[in-house]
């Protein structure tokens, strides 16, 4: 199969992870050149997009799209207003004019609905950041829950913020929802055959929910329409990825098991993480059934409530359970994809290195999200079923990087850096970062790695910013 890729934006795990599952399940992935590419604060140019979707879409034989990247560039080109709402929506019929050239091509979009906040360049923004995302929830707590603290609630809120950029916000976001709108039109007249409308950063309050309402309106109109709401963006291009090989070969499988309380709505996200699983095992095209040889266990907070990967540390009961749980399924010869949600933005010190078998694991998440680690993760149990075979490279990078980057390095990196006095949104000499970056590595995979050999591997920084990292494991 020859895939073709528009993915959100050029970092890693929306390019070389799907590169990479595809690859093993013997596909090519067919992406832009990466002088064509967005990188960090730049969008790629419209008319390096629109060539290379031309081009590519008659060669391939389906193609996983993003909207976002289709209409203003990249993810964070979304949030701003480079792009007017009358081009991008010019930019929706140019491609509604090059699917109807391309009749029955399977088509496999993704579209964004927009975040909370701002994106953050500097530290100065991040506060900015907090004080857009409490203005976001008063703002529809306030409409919801109408009362007196509700509305003093708002107004405290609204004075935080210069009104320019109040406007602002309201003026995206009305763009990027007819965006989406005009996307849902596509899947009716059958141009576009499965459309992920995600819901990036978010709380359970916030301005998502009023577009969201308009999404949900939008669908109800037609049956089995195939559409979907959920949370998540970053895994959107592996996922959908998975559904089109899927589509095209056997059904995959898997039990699942759940490790803790299942019932924790995640860090970042605005409904209950099982709501969420469910429709991604359905947009992955993953039939859940018991007894089968893949089992996902999903590995919960033991409180019910999510916190960041450095603010908890596990207790010894909690470990032990869990390890024994997972061991006992390695044991009898299942193969295990251990979904770890017990925090946001990284793994659970100490769990791979309790297992009895962690060499017979076939497969991890922890990063970032929570949808984020469950589609990537769901991505790696399709493209294993289709050449029936255990993907160790992917997971070697897994764990480099969830657990050990995202738990235990990054904050020492972060702190080195800014006792330099660098920028960690925005930095200012990468290669330093880098070469300490790669030194921490070498002084932490002693403790932190679980597997009876370290592979070989190569870690770098794909943006200027501590946020992510990529690591790939050589073959």
């Amino acid at each position: 199969m020859r895939l073709m890729l528009l993915p959100v934006d050029s970092r890693p795990c929306n390019t070389r992870f799907v590169e990479a599952l595809c690859r093993h399940a013997g596909a090519q992935c067919v992406l832009p050149a990466a002088g064509e590419r967005d990188w960090f604060d730049r969008p790629s140019r419209w008319e390096d997009r629109l060539s290379f979707v031309e081009r590519e879409l008659p060669r391939c034989d389906a193609a996983v799209l993003s909207l976002d990247q289709w209409c203003y560039g990249s993810l964070l080109a979304s949030r701003e207003e480079s792009t007017s709402p009358e081009t991008a929506l010019n930019r929706i019929e140019a491609l509604r004019q090059l699917l109807l050239a391309h009749p029955g091509k399977p088509v496999y979009a993704s579209s964004v609905i927009l975040r909370s906040s701002i994106s953050v360049f500097t530290p100065e923004e991040l506060k900015l950041h907090w004080a857009v995302t409490e203005y976001s929830q008063a703002l529809d707590y306030s409409e919801r829950v109408p009362g007196e603290e509700s509305k003093k609630r708002l107004e405290a809120a609204t004075a935080a913020l210069p009104e320019a950029l109040k406007q602002k916000l309201h003026r995206v976001r009305a763009r990027n929802l007819s965006v989406n709108l005009a996307a849902i039109e596509l899947v009716k007249e059958g141009l576009i055959s499965f459309l992920s409308l995600l819901q990036e950063d978010s709380q359970p309050y916030g301005l998502h929910k009023r577009d969201q309402r308009e999404i949900l309106k939008a669908l109800s109109g037609s049956t089995d329409l195939p559409a979907l709401v959920r949370n998540g963006t970053d895994e959107a291009g592996a996922m959908l990825a998975a559904r089109a090989l899927s589509t095209a070969g056997a059904q995959a499988e898997a039990e699942l098991l759940w490790l803790g309380d299942r019932g924790f709505t995640a860090l970042y996200e605005d409904r209950p993480f099982a709501e969420n699983l469910d429709a991604a095992l359905r947009e992955a095209s993953i039939r859940v059934r018991a007894g089968s040889k893949n089992v996902l266990c999903v590995l919960c907070p033991p409180s019910g409530r999510q916190c960041e990967a450095p603010d908890w540390q596990p207790d010894a009961a909690f470990l032990s359970e869990a390890a024994s749980r997972i061991s006992s399924l390695i044991s009898a010869g299942r193969r295990v994809y251990l979904l770890d949600l017990v925090c946001a933005n990284g793994g659970t010190k100490g769990l791979l290195k309790a297992l009895a078998r962690p060499d017979d694991l076939w497969g991890y998440s922890a990063w970032n999200t929570a949808s984020n680690a469950m589609g990537t993760l769901l991505a790696q149990v399709v493209t294993d079923s289709i050449p029936d075979k255990k993907n160790e490279r992917f997971l070697y990078e897994r764990v480099l990087d969830d657990l050990c980057y995202q738990s235990h390095i990054r904050q020492a990196l972060q702190t080195a850096l800014l006792q330099k006095g660098e920028n960690i949104y925005h930095l200012q000499d990468t290669a330093s970062a880098v070469q300490l970056l790669q030194k921490l590595y070498e002084q932490s995979l002693p403790e932190l790695w679980p597997f009876s050999h370290v592979p070989k591997y190569c870690a770098s920084l794909p943006w200027p910013r501590c946020f992510e990292v990529d690591v790939e494991v050589q073959a």
